[in-house]
């Protein structure tokens, strides 16, 4: 069974920058104000994209 793969438009692409750019921020935020390590933000990240991509 072949798959193809997805390839983003230019505002799909657009998109997920500025989607990447406000968890990257938000990751960096719970960093400076919590104990949280890489690790821990990795776990939550993986969690989330589980729960709402899977």
């Amino acid at each position: 069974m072949e798959t193809s793969k997805w390839k983003p438009s230019e505002e799909e692409r657009e998109v997920m920058e500025a989607v990447w750019m406000q968890v990257k921020g938000a990751c960096a935020k719970l960093k400076e104000e919590t104990n949280a390590q890489d690790e821990l933000v990795r776990k939550m990240l993986k969690e989330i994209a589980d729960r709402y991509y899977s």
